[in-house]
Parts: structure tokens; C-alpha cells; sequence
């Protein structure tokens, strides 16, 4: 093996000299732009990217001499990596019902996955009976009793694949049902592997509120956890959703400052109902949504084992920081229903930061994930991604691929030390749920997750097939909605077979519980009977969960039931002036420009005079004109075009393919009859919003 070496003092005064030099000659390339300005990038974590990186960039990086597999984990928490285990392929299945659910998963676990994810819908999650709901839910599979667990995982061999299934804030009710049907269908136990896990704090950003208080929900994850000590020693019981905070718009420092101030507050709560801390770190696992930003993505999952391996360190026991489990699941947050095959290329890219990352379990979502219901295309392609990244590009056979990279140690140094000084903040004044009581972690990541819309809607940042190049012409992925009638007649099934409450069961027992659903007790009845009447409640500000194209996806659809309504889409005049090279590159714009918010763009023809250019707008039909010229020929044009496209037509709205440097010149255009100006720093959502309201198509 070769040596390594510790670069020399006279070597570094080199380096830093090329370096130097290398700046002064970029510099004089810019031409007097600020090589700063030009050349840094500036993220929402407020790390300043750099357009190079050296190794003087790691001087004072510390554990970069450590090894994957041992403490602080920055490696990983694997020796080998993937090359004895590969990560769990972890796929989430939608399903209309429990029949349909196991179906789905046999054939999925022939053709590649090695795990069953059974995510149980929003009203079995709260501790409700299907009748109790307030609305119908199809966010998930129904699994109101042990018959409804039973049908999905018959015929599956837990001996060979791991069950993952998060089961909401209070795991008694969920949990229970599950462990009973499986002992019906003839699982051990003591063999199963994966995780039945419960996050009281995940659950409250999610709803907005808890059924029972925080410290009562606790109670019950603890008893959860000595139970299936004895039970299911290979389960995990307790969660930490991290994911909710990239799909409400955060950004990595906070996504990893709130992962571990959660991670610490669960701990502390196991360690005062007696669980000890390593043991509580074992029954851990935490879940982060991939996001596409492919550097940083990766570095984070590698900073949140730095950081979570110093939270254990407090307790004396930061080895334990490689037995608590890692999933990563690519986000919903930058998926499109416009162009939904570009989410192939997206969870691809995704899918490798988790894996470069280290993590132990992944989700590939289906490219038409963002309509609630997959088909068996789409999860293929997604599976497949696993097989592709694992044996095609043999990304398992090498331990921490990004160990040593100038770019990423820096990185990840970067992102822990900023996400370390924000969990610090919140751990002074009280810790993660205080914070969340008070609102201000949910403030914080609103204002992120603005700044965010805001680089997207002025297109900043852009989103192929949505807010870049779109296709007026495709067929548009078409939203899954909850089938009522199906879900009254389920709710009637459940009802009609639910037994009488059981009787005589003691909070928090977890025998007796599981007794009870083998006997057919409801989710609703196990969640009434797990814990104290006199629980209380918890409610706070929700995350606002949302796509960041959901603002752009709204124009389209409104330009849509626009054509709909009479039969053409929202029309836009291209008035080009002149020869081709006085037009082409204004016309290019303006007319993608537009598309973006569904409009149609006509005129294939140029004109020599503003006169006739306005005739012919008039003349079109569309509402909007767009004149499409040069700077120098503007101050001649617009007040001639304008003016007789307003005559002809009162109510034209007339806009200007670009921005007058000189705003006086500005404003004598629309003094002149201009009503707005595109150009590459408009606000393109709000701007085309305007205009689609201002022609009936958006209210």
C-alpha cells in the first residue's frame, strides 16, 4: 500500500501561489465583473460554493484520518460499505386496498425489492376507525384491523425480507394489529426483521396536532420499545421523520439541525422512562428525503452521522451512532406532473447522493409518484434504478466513494458546523418541541421554502417541463383522488364487523393489546384503550408540506380548463419586427416565456411597421401582443405600436420583450401604452398569473 504523505510547508506556499495566480488570470477574463458575483454560488444554507477546491481547503478539516465504519461515522457506518450488504431496497406500493397491497408486493419482491413498506393511511396513523374519519383519506392503505393486516401480508416470508411500516405518533393501535396478524400468518417474531416504528414529534409537524399530549404519546412509544425488546428484537420502534422538512422547502442546515434536536429529544424521553440511551440509538431510524442538489445531498447524510455520533458522545456511547439506521426516500418536493418522465432522470440523480451518502435504506419514487397512485411501469423503471446503481455501476463495491474529495469533505464540514450552531440555538432555549410550540423552527423553514418559490417563479431556478421548455402538447399526468365510494363501503365493512370494546385492558399493556386485535379490535378501539383517558392533547402550527412547481402547475392547469371552456388555449401575438436578426432572439423568448403558463404563441410573420404589426394583433384574436425588437428600436416603435393596438382593440394588453436600462424610458412606455415588460429577471409566475386573470382564464 502506498504511503501517505503530509504535503510539506514549501509545497503548500506552491499551492497557494498557483492558486493566486490561477484567480488574477480569472479575474482578468471577467473583464472588471466581480469574481464573487460571477463565479460563487450562494446557497440557501448560506454556504458560499466555491468554483474550486483545493486540498488547502481541508487543513483544518478534522476526522478526515478516519476510516468507514468507525467513530464519528463520517465514512459511513459500514467497514466494507455496501460490498458485503447492499442497502434495503425499500419501495413504497400504492395500493386501493389491503388484496390489492399484497398483490403488488409478491410481484415486486420477485422482481428485485428485498423489503415490504406497509404505510398505513392518515386516518389509521391518527387512531381512527374508517367511519370516524372526518373526510375520506387515500393517502395510504387502510388497515383498520387485523383482517385488513392479514390480507396484505399473506404469503410473505419474513424470514427473507425486512417489514418497515411507520405507525404513526402512538405505535399501540398500528403496531399491535400488525403483530397479531402476523403471528396468525405464522411469522416469528423473534426473526423479523425492519422497523414498526412511532414519531410523536414527525407526526405533530405533519397534522398540526395530536389525539393525545407529547408526553403521553411517549409513554407509549417507550412501552412499545421494552416490549418488542422481548418480542421482535430485531425491530426498530423508534422514528424520526426527518423528510418533512426538505417537502416543506427547508434548507439542509435546518433539515439536519431539526433531525438531531428531534433524534435528542427522543433519546432523552426513552432514557426517562428507563431505556438506555445505546439501546435507544439501536432502536432508532431515521428518514430524510433526497433533494436535487446532488453534492449536497450527499454530503448531508454524511454530516448527520457526524452530528448525531457528537449527540451520543455526550452519553458516553458514540459508537452506538452505526446502529441507528438511515433511510432515504427521493423527495415529492421537485417532482412535476408537467413532463413527468424528467422525475426518471430526477430520482436517478437523487437516488446516488443517498447512496454516495451511505444510507441504509432507499425509495425510488415512481416518476408519476406526485398523482398518489403508481403503475406497474413506473415502479419498475424506479426498481430498477436500485439494480442499476448497485450492479450495472457497481456503486457498492467501493466503501465512501466521496472520502477524500476536496469539494465534499468541505462541504460537509460546512453544512455540520452551520447545522450544529442552529441545533444549539434551539437546544438553549428549551429544545425541538419548545421551539415547535413557539412556532419558530416552522417560521424559519416558511421564509426558506419563499426564497425558494420565489428563485423558481423568477426562474432562477429552473424546472424542465414546467417553468423550462414545456409541452403544450402532452398529455398531462392526471391527479389519483380518493375513490369515496370505495372508501364509505369499506368504512360500513369495518364497522359492521368491529366487536365490542374491549374491556379490562390496562394503558400501555402491550400484551393485552395485542390479545385484543387478534380478537378483532379496531385501530380505534386499540387507540382508545392503549393510553389514559386523561392523556390531553397537543396541537401546533403544521409544516405547509408542497411541491415547489405547484405554483407553475396552476397556470397550466387554469389555461387548460381555459381550453376547455372555449375550445382554444389562451393565445399570445409574437409582433416581430423587422429582419430576423432584429427579432429571433426576442421572439425565442418571449414565445417560451408564455408557453410556460399554457399560452399559445401566433404570428409566424414580421412586419416593417408598428402600424401593421398592430393591425395584424388585432386582428389575431389573442388577447396579449408581444412587440419583439431591439433596444435601439424601441424608443421609434412603442408608442406607434401601442398606440394603435389600443385603438383597434381597448382592452389588448400590450407587452414589451424586454427592460430599458433607463427607467425614465420606462415609464414613458407605459405612459405609451405598455402594460408590462418580460425579460430574464421578471417574476414569471406572478406575471403570467396577472395576465391569465386579466383574460378570464384564472380567477
Amino acid at each position: 500500500m502506498a504511503k501517505t504523505t503530509t504535503p510539506t510547508q514549501s509545497s503548500e506556499d506552491s499551492l497557494n501561489r498557483l492558486i493566486s495566480e490561477w484567480k488574477r488570470q480569472v479575474e482578468t477574463e471577467l473583464k472588471g465583473v466581480p469574481f464573487e458575483k460571477k463565479l460563487v454560488t450562494k446557497t440557501p444554507e448560506g454556504i458560499a460554493i466555491q468554483p474550486l477546491y483545493t486540498r488547502a481547503d481541508l487543513a483544518s478539516i478534522p476526522n478526515l484520518d478516519s476510516t468507514p465504519g468507525e467513530a464519528p461515522f463520517l465514512r459511513g457506518g459500514r467497514n466494507f460499505g455496501y460490498k458485503d450488504t447492499s442497502w434495503e431496497v425499500c419501495q413504497h406500493v400504492s395500493a386501493k386496498d389491503a388484496a390489492d397491497f399484497n398483490e403488488k408486493v409478491l410481484a415486486d419482491l420477485m422482481l428485485g425489492q428485498t423489503s415490504v413498506v406497509l404505510e398505513p393511511d392518515c386516518i389509521a396513523r391518527l387512531g381512527k376507525d374508517p367511519d370516524e374519519a372526518p373526510e375520506p383519506c387515500g393517502c395510504g392503505l387502510g388497515v383498520a384491523d387485523i383482517q385488513d393486516a392479514e390480507a396484505a401480508l399473506r404469503k410473505i416470508d419474513f424470514s427473507a425480507v425486512s417489514l418497515h411500516c411507520a405507525t404513526g405518533a402512538n405505535p399501540l393501535p398500528v403496531g399491535t394489529i400488525v403483530l397479531a396478524a402476523l403471528a396468525r400468518l405464522g411469522a416469528d417474531p423473534k426473526t423479523l426483521r425492519g422497523s414498526l416504528t412511532a414519531d410523536p414529534i414527525g407526526e405533530l409537524l405533519r397534522r398540526g396536532s395530536l389525539p393525545a399530549g407529547i408526553e403521553a404519546e411517549f409513554d407509549a412509544v417507550a412501552a412499545w420499545t421494552h416490549a418488542l425488546a422481548k418480542k421482535a428484537p430485531q425491530v426498530r420502534t423508534i422514528g424520526v421523520d426527518a423528510s418533512i422538512w426538505l417537502e416543506a422547502g427547508a434548507s439542509t442546515t435546518q433539515e439536519l439541525a431539526f433531525a438531531i434536536a428531534t433524534g435528542l429529544a427522543s433519546l432523552r424521553a426513552m432514557k426517562d422512562r428507563g431505556i438506555k440511551p445505546e439501546t435507544a440509538a439501536a432502536k432508532m431510524r431515521f428518514t430524510f428525503s433526497v433533494g436535487s442538489q446532488f453534492f449536497m445531498e450527499i454530503a448531508k447524510f454524511r454530516a448527520f452521522r457526524l452530528l448525531w455520533s457528537r449527540i451520543l458522545s455526550a452519553y458516553g456511547v458514540a459508537e452506538a451512532a452505526a446502529t441507528s439506521a438511515v433511510h432515504a426516500r427521493t423527495a415529492l418536493y421537485d417532482k412535476t406532473v408537467h413532463d413527468a418522465h424528467v422525475n426518471m432522470l430526477r430520482v436517478t440523480t437523487e437516488a446516488l447522493s443517498a447512496v454516495l451518502g451511505g444510507c441504509d435504506s432507499l425509495h425510488v419514487g415512481p416518476y408519476d409518484e406526485v398523482t398518489g397512485t403508481s403503475d406497474e411501469f413506473s415502479r419498475r423503471i424506479a426498481r430498477n434504478v436500485h439494480v442499476l446503481l448497485a450492479e450495472e455501476f457497481s456503486f457498492k463495491e467501493t466503501a465512501d466513494p466521496s472520502g477524500g474529495s476536496w469539494y465534499i469533505e468541505t462541504l460537509t464540514d460546512e453544512l455540520a458546523r452551520k447545522a450544529w450552531a442552529l441545533f444549539q440555538e434551539f437546544e438553549a432555549k428549551g429544545g425541538i418541541v419548545a421551539a415547535l410550540r413557539a412556532g419558530t423552527p416552522q417560521a424559519l423553514v416558511a421564509a426558506v421554502a419563499l426564497e425558494k418559490a420565489d428563485a423558481v417563479s423568477k426562474r432562477r431556478s429552473g424546472i424542465v417541463g414546467t417553468n423550462l421548455f414545456p409541452n403544450l402538447k402532452e398529455k398531462v399526468l392526471a391527479a389519483g383522488t380518493p375513490d369515496a365510494d370505495a372508501l364509505a363501503r369499506r368504512a360500513a365493512a369495518v364497522k359492521s364487523r368491529r366487536p365490542d370494546a374491549p374491556k379490562g385492558i390496562k394503558p400501555l399493556d402491550v400484551d393485552a393489546l395485542v390479545a385484543a386485535a387478534s380478537r378483532g379490535a379496531t385501530v380505534g378501539q386499540l387507540a382508545r384503550a392503549s393510553l389514559p383517558s386523561s392523556s390531553g392533547s397537543e396541537k401546533i402550527t403544521p409544516l405547509s408540506l408542497r411541491r415547489v412547481a405547484e405554483g407553475f402547475e396552476r397556470l397550466r392547469a387554469a389555461s387548460d380548463a381555459y381550453a376547455s371552456r372555449t375550445g382554444a388555449r389562451p393565445k399570445v401575438f409574437l409582433a416581430k419586427m423587422g429582419p430576423v436578426l432584429q427579432h429571433k432572439a426576442r421572439a425565442d423568448f418571449s414565445a417560451g416565456f408564455f408557453a410556460v403558463g399554457g399560452f399559445e404563441p401566433l404570428g409566424k410573420q414580421t412586419f416593417e411597421t408598428p402600424e401593421s404589426a398592430a393591425a395584424a394583433a388585432a386582428a389575431s384574436g389573442a388577447r396579449v401582443a408581444v412587440l419583439c425588437s431591439t433596444d435601439e428600436t424601441y424608443p421609434t416603435l412603442v408608442p406607434a405600436f401601442a398606440a394603435a393596438l389600443k385603438a383597434a382593440k381597448p382592452d389588448a394588453v400590450v407587452v414589451l420583450a424586454g427592460l430599458p436600462a433607463d427607467k425614465a424610458l420606462a415609464d414613458q412606455f407605459k405612459a405609451a401604452g405598455v402594460d408590462e415588460f418580460i425579460h430574464i429577471r421578471a417574476n414569471v409566475g406572478d406575471l403570467l398569473a396577472n395576465l391569465l386573470k386579466k383574460i378570464g382564464a384564472l380567477k
